[in-house]
């Protein structure tokens, strides 16, 4: 029996305890009174406002093209990057995807990595008049919009952040020429069709990451989407983001960009800082909660956010990134906390905890969770909170 099988069939107690962050490691054990609890308490169980984030992962590792020298080789390399895309099979990881947004009914879904490829063809791009590529090859908003209907779910897109757009030219196999291909990548924010929203708002950080591909250099800018949305009679703004990564794969942080994450993080923070309403501040912080990497998380506890996975009294590890590129590792390689759902209200952000019952899950970290073809549904885990406040201020 696994672990999800297990907290299913166990007898579902609400969490209703207090839980101060200050008296317990993000990442290590919680308090005595708190272990008890974290196999009942799962987001089934204890209901009230639920929310979900996930990266979606585009499907390849797109940093791979970082490392041509010779221009000549881009559209060889491109063409490789499109092909591990299809085959990490964006339609089938929905499904996977869907099947966790089905059992788990958030109101709002923050997903990051929302990709959508269009194409050209015959290509222009080493023309040097480059024309944007705009016949539809894969809308990942469209599979999952399909996905989400064929199960009678009801969500829509009501606010996106247009990150990086990116065309470059790839090898048509069929005439011996050259395609363009273009990928624009967002940020997301699904609403259930039964909650009321408003206000919905994006925009771009002004700390734009200058990518070098083969002597090109590309800007790669990220971005925020928000948007308000009323549940247990109050408005929350809920806000969705993906920082620039600052980690060296063998451990440590590249100077440069942690400078860049910090300034985009700094952005984000006087964006958030201008609602009223209580926030929910969702996505790929890449700030590991363990402090290993850049000190982002930390800095929003300081601010006075709540981490819901902790005060939700999540089970496990809450390990959230990374899967192997081509998502066929048998065993999960999840080994750090990037992905949150950290929420500030007036009262909470005085305490630092928060007035009522949460719950916590890490969602697509299983075999079962896999698609039937053996993929993770993504190279991130999806984290789902549930909470209930007892004040009710802010109608």
């Amino acid at each position: 029996m696994n672990r999800r099988q297990t907290r299913r069939l166990q007898s579902a107690v609400a969490l209703t305890a207090v839980l101060s962050l200050a008296a317990c490691s993000q990442d290590g054990p919680l308090a005595p009174e708190f272990e008890s609890a974290r196999a009942s308490n799962t987001v089934e169980a204890v209901p009230g406002f639920s929310v979900m984030t996930w990266n979606l992962y585009v499907g390849a590792r797109l940093e791979n093209l970082l490392v041509i020298t010779d221009p000549s080789t881009i559209p060889f390399e491109v063409t490789k990057l499109v092909g591990e895309v299809m085959a990490t099979d964006f339609p089938a990881r929905a499904e996977a995807i869907v099947d966790q947004i089905e059992r788990t009914n958030p109101a709002v879904v923050s997903l990051q990595e929302m990709s959508e490829f269009r194409m050209q063809s015959p290509g222009d791009f080493l023309v040097g008049n480059p024309v944007p590529a705009t016949d539809p090859f894969m809308d990942w908003r469209v599979i999952l919009d399909n996905a989400l209907t064929n199960r009678g779910l009801s969500y829509s897109v009501v606010a996106q952040a247009m990150n990086f757009d990116i065309e470059l030219p790839m090898v048509d196999f069929s005439t011996g020429g050259l395609d363009d291909v273009r990928l624009t990548d967002y940020d997301v924010i699904l609403v259930r069709d039964d909650v009321r929203w408003k206000s919905a708002a994006s925009g771009n950080f002004e700390a734009v990451l200058p990518l070098d591909l083969g002597g090109f250099t590309i800007p790669k800018p990220s971005g925020w989407a928000a948007v308000d949305v009323r549940l247990d009679q109050r408005w929350y703004r809920v806000f969705n983001t993906h920082l620039e990564p600052a980690d060296l794969p063998g451990g440590g942080v590249n100077p440069q960009l942690a400078a860049l994450h910090a300034a985009q993080y700094a952005e984000l923070s006087a964006i958030m800082h201008r609602s009223r309403n209580p926030q929910i501040l969702t996505g790929d912080i890449n700030s590991a909660a363990d402090g290993s990497s850049t000190p982002t998380y930390q800095q929003l506890l300081q601010e006075g956010f709540i981490d819901l996975w902790v005060a939700g009294a999540g089970a496990g590890s809450g390990y959230t990134s990374n899967q192997e590129a081509d998502l066929k590792n048998p065993v999960s390689q999840l080994f750090h906390r990037i992905d949150f759902i950290l929420f500030r209200h007036p009262s909470a952000k005085k305490t630092g905890v928060l007035p009522g019952p949460a719950a916590a899950e890490v969602v697509g970290d299983e075999p079962a969770d896999r698609t039937p073809g053996g993929l993770w549904p993504s190279d991130h885990a999806g984290v789902v909170t549930s909470m209930t406040l007892f004040n009710r201020g802010n109608r």
